[in-house]
């Protein structure tokens, strides 16, 4: 229920009970964890005795090739795997199994739902949001660089967001659009927060999204984002010390390539010097995925920004945008997590079942490899909501599990 419309309930039962002449009870003072409660967005109640599961899902990134834009944008044999009745095939049966199979209380998407460029008319959106609804679990959804390149603009996107019964999403008049907070209740406590956020960055933006004027080309956080979750985290710490604080959103920042350095990661050359964490027989406890590209966009080339989120307290950061990167990685007390792609459209890594090598690639590149797609489980404490032992889900209708022990 939205915290408006528990309000104003309250407050006519409220007036019901003076206008009846009948004494009003004593207002019982709010305990502390009640009031960092309310200074959340949206919340997802999980029950007691169990450790509440998150799941993030990436980069789906539908492509509806009969809404191609441009004449031969894609050309014959992606026209044909793209075409418009074949989301089900490249999308949707991986989000159902994987979601089916994790059992998620919270799904969250960082970014790049559409390939905004292939759905000026909106249809690839709604019917994916009709899609998630369907689970009727509360899922929470960012935009990505592609999204509000659609003709009907980022205004019209989010109010689809914001009318799904499920989806916990606002546009606050921020930078960007769709900045909010979602908590983790468990035995009335505050257990984790998630920050939802634009990172923005979207260069092919279309003129229907920008017009709502805080709908941005150049990547990373405005000072009003900023301010925003600082206040927010900053007085939600003074009612709740123990209340654990994650990023999500969609383009990563540089201090990604610092983290990932541990791995041997230079941010340069990565395509031709691939690192599989899974594969290395000294990697740290937890720490699992791959790197198979550059950082694409990073921003905060200075850190500020970085440096006042761990102020903050911040101890995840999860993003999506570079599709053939799933690396998860524990740095100086924070989890930096690319999210596993979540779909066979546009760039992902397959995986060749005959020699253990993984590729990046846009389309099959033989007969010997199976797409890696699913999601990123993120299991948290019933005890303090700490992060206990994220995992990568990979989808059994692609091919499943990989065990890499049979390739080290």
């Amino acid at each position: 229920m939205k915290k408006t419309l528990a309000l104003l309930l309250c407050g006519m039962l409220t007036f019901g009970l003076c206008a009846c002449g009948e004494e009003e009870p004593p207002v019982k003072e709010k305990t502390n964890d009640e009031k960092a409660i309310e200074l959340v967005d949206f919340t997802v109640e999980v029950e007691t005795g169990r450790d509440p599961i998150v799941l993030q899902l990436s980069d789906p990134q539908i492509i509806d090739a009969g809404q191609e834009r441009y004449p031969d944008r894609l050309g014959g044999t992606l026209d044909t795997i793209w075409a418009t009745d074949t989301v089900e095939e490249n999308c949707y049966q991986y989000i159902r199994e994987t979601v089916q199979n994790t059992n998620p209380d919270l799904i969250i998407i960082t970014g790049d739902i559409v390939y905004g460029e292939f759905d000026d008319a909106g249809t690839a959106l709604t019917d994916f949001i009709e899609f998630m609804e369907g689970f009727d679990i509360p899922w929470a959804p960012v935009f990505g660089n592609h999204d509000n390149e659609s003709t009907k603009g980022a205004d019209w996107q989010c109010q689809q967001f914001e009318n799904a019964k499920n989806c916990l999403f606002e546009q606050k008049e921020l930078t960007g659009n769709g900045n909010y907070s979602v908590g983790i209740v468990q035995d009335g406590k505050l257990k984790r927060v998630f920050y939802m956020l634009d990172s923005n960055g979207c260069e092919a933006l279309s003129a229907e999204s920008f017009e709502n004027g805080h709908t941005v080309e150049h990547v990373g956080f405005g000072q009003d984002q900023i301010d925003w979750y600082t206040e927010e985290i900053t007085q939600i710490k003074e009612l709740s010390k123990g209340t654990k604080i994650s990023f999500a959103y969609h383009i990563q920042q540089k201090v990604f390539a610092d983290a990932y350095a541990q791995y041997g990661f230079i941010d340069s050359g990565t395509r031709d010097n691939p690192i599989n964490i899974d594969r290395l027989a000294d990697k740290a406890n937890g720490d699992f995925g791959y790197l198979g590209r550059d950082l694409q966009d990073p921003w905060d080339l200075h850190y500020d920004i970085w440096w006042g989120m761990q102020d903050l307290g911040v101890d995840s950061v999860f993003v999506g945008h570079e599709h053939e990167n799933s690396a998860s990685v524990e740095y100086n007390g924070v989890r930096f997590q690319f999210g596993q792609k979540s779909s066979t459209y546009d760039r992902l890594n397959w995986f060749n079942t005959q020699t253990g090598a993984v590729v990046g690639s846009t389309g099959k590149p033989n007969s010997a490899f199976i797409p890696m797609v699913g999601g990123t489980v993120i299991p948290l404490s019933k005890t303090d909501g700490s992060l206990k032992n994220p995992y990568i889900y990979l989808c059994e209708n692609a091919g499943g599990e990989i065990d890499w022990s049979d390739w080290v």
